[in-house]
């Protein structure tokens, strides 16, 4: 039997046994990277931001303090010029080289060199240098300085008159006898306050100073909404500061991107608030580059993976790929692919065996074909054997002609009939005869019966034209024919009858025999069939010849029936291929 495979099949799983072999070495490597992956997005990640707020909050807060410090030094300073005794006095005289002194000393601390401190009386006029002098009455924290007690009060951001820089004024009250007689203002210059804020360099992120105001004192308010975070973001830190003087807010900045805010409110002041704004994106910048080297270490191992998965299952798919073209070809009938291989692996096993295997085939194949054939050849021989020698046919054709010298009529016609009979049995040694003398032979073969049983066998015999010249095995019918009458006619009382149709059905020929005979039990029935089709002999040596000879003949290209019933009647039915002259085997059937 010849099985074809599909070869596009089979290309096919044989590289999706390399598929596999690559997805398994990515999938190792996708095993320890995503897992990985998860843990620095999902823990690490989140873990680092914590750590990270805390640590910014924390300096802001240090910033916070280093700020009200720095301030908290301004107003002692201030407090010092209170304190002094020409200043309880208000002798303006006296305390002007005083203050002129300490202009000089101090104005680095406050970054304003024209204008560092002003005196003057409740009327709002004050004198700052012989050049300069002031009237801040009506500016509102010089009206809440004077109206409510409080030691000091801080500005807003305002423009110096001296230079036009950005200043905020720290106003403390002259109190002589708990009576407020003047006040003392310290310019502080913007810049200055700027550039403590500005020292807070964490994540790059962006430092300024404001109240709950939304005054800002470290940066033109314009740039910084610009630039930075708008006045809602302003507005809702001013917010959140009311619940809590530390924290953190998250929000967009002027870009688009999303950022975080922290706040402290500064000591010493009223108002005041230190932020920093950064983007997560900086914060996250230490865990993402983990990340992304996590990322390109794993395409790298990928990419190795990958490489190295091909060359492997290379070595693996190849061999098994030719092994497998020599398969395909042992399929079509090659049976000399033999494939060598020299490796010593698994692979060298299989090869092996296959080559072992397709010699032991190539010598089955001939044993069993040279073991058929002489089967084929002893079988159909011995029966063929079964009849007299040859011989007795010119023995019978001299005997016939004695018996006619002598008036022996009917002796002659039995000696006719019987070379007739022996005439078709020997064909010249011809397996196949047709159809027309297969019926002359078991025709011969009945009338010499009914001569011998005295008329006790009838028959009748109905063929159809169309078959006469269609060749059969020689002598199928005539077994059946004496089957019927040893078995079923012969000891019945009775005058017996045998009935043989032969008809032509499609590409086949169906000879049916029957007789009214004794019949068989269902069980004897059974039996005989399973006997012939286990090819087993048993006494009824005519059907298991005529089954043998046509299992030889048409392998499984035929059909016998056998239906019998107890004391009524027997048929045995054959249907064979139809066959013309020249016919000689069934290999190809």
């Amino acid at each position: 039997m010849i099985i074809v495979l599909n070869e596009k099949s089979e290309r096919y799983k044989v590289m999706s046994l390399r598929l596999k072999i690559i997805i398994t070495f990515v999938m190792c490597i996708a095993i320890i990277i995503f897992p990985l992956l998860y843990v620095l997005e999902t823990t690490v990640k989140p873990f680092n931001m914590e750590n990270a707020e805390n640590q910014t909050l924390q300096l802001v807060d240090s910033k916070s303090n280093e700020i009200s410090l720095w301030l908290n030094q301004r107003i002692s300073e201030i407090r010092i010029i209170h304190e002094y005794a020409l200043t309880n006095g208000m002798n303006l005289q006296s305390l002007k080289p005083y203050l002129t002194r300490l202009n000089k000393t101090l104005s680095t601390q406050y970054g304003n060199l024209n204008e560092t401190f002003a005196i003057g009386a409740i009327d709002g006029y004050g004198w700052v240098n012989d050049s300069i002098t002031i009237n801040i009455s009506g500016r509102d924290y010089f009206e809440r300085v004077m109206m409510h007690d409080m030691e000091y009060i801080i500005s807003k951001p305002i423009i110096s008159k001296s230079d036009g820089a950005s200043v905020f004024i720290i106003c403390y009250p002259i109190v002589d006898n708990n009576e407020k007689i003047g006040f003392i203002n310290g310019a502080v210059n913007l810049d200055k306050i700027s550039e403590i804020a500005g020292g807070i360099d964490v994540y790059n992120g962006f430092s300024w100073i404001m109240n709950k105001d939304l005054d800002i004192y470290s940066i033109d308010k314009i740039d910084l909404t610009k630039e930075y975070i708008s006045y809602e973001g302003l507005a809702k830190i001013v917010d959140k500061s009311t619940e809590k003087n530390l924290g953190t807010i998250h929000i967009g900045n002027k870009s688009g991107n999303d950022s975080t805010v922290f706040f402290s409110s500064v000591p010493y002041t009223e108002d005041w608030l230190l932020c920093t704004m950064i983007e997560n994106k900086n914060i996250h910048a230490q865990t993402n580059y983990i990340i992304e080297l996590v990322v390109i270490i794993g395409i790298i191992l990928l990419i190795l993976a990958i490489l190295y998965a091909v060359i492997v299952s290379g070595t693996i798919v190849r061999p098994i790929y030719k092994l497998k073209n020599h398969m395909l070809e042992v399929s079509e009938g090659n049976l000399d692919s033999f494939y060598e291989y020299k490796g010593k692996d698994e692979i060298a096993v299989l090869v092996k065996v296959f080559n072992q295997m397709l010699t032991d085939i190539k010598k089955l194949i001939t044993q069993v074909y040279k073991a058929q054939a002489q089967k084929r050849t002893t079988e159909l021989r011995v029966l063929q054997s079964q009849i007299n020698p040859h011989f007795l046919y010119n023995t019978l054709d001299t005997i016939q002609w004695k018996a006619l010298e002598h008036n022996a009529y009917d002796a002659a016609d039995m000696l006719n009939l019987l070379s007739v009979f022996f005439r078709t049995s020997l064909s010249d040694g011809k397996e196949f005869i047709t159809v027309e003398d297969e019926v002359k032979h078991v025709r011969s073969y009945l009338e010499i019966q009914k001569i011998r049983y005295k008329d006790k066998v009838n028959y009748d015999i109905h063929m159809e034209e169309s078959i006469f010249q269609n060749f059969v095995p020689k002598m199928i019918i005539q077994p059946l024919v004496e089957n019927s009458i040893y078995h079923g006619l012969k000891l019945k009382k009775q005058v017996g009858y045998i009935n043989i149709n032969i008809l032509s059905e499609n590409d086949y020929i169906v000879i049916d025999v029957t007789d009214n005979g004794l019949g068989m039990s269902e069980e004897k029935l059974c039996k005989l069939r399973n006997d012939l089709a286990n090819s087993v002999e048993s006494e009824h040596y005519g059907l298991y010849n005529i089954n043998e000879r046509l299992k030889l003949t048409f392998k499984d290209k035929y059909d016998i029936k056998i239906e019998s019933e107890l004391n009524k009647c027997t048929m045995v039915s054959l249907k064979i291929p139809k066959i013309r002259e020249g016919f000689q085997c069934s290999e190809q059937l």
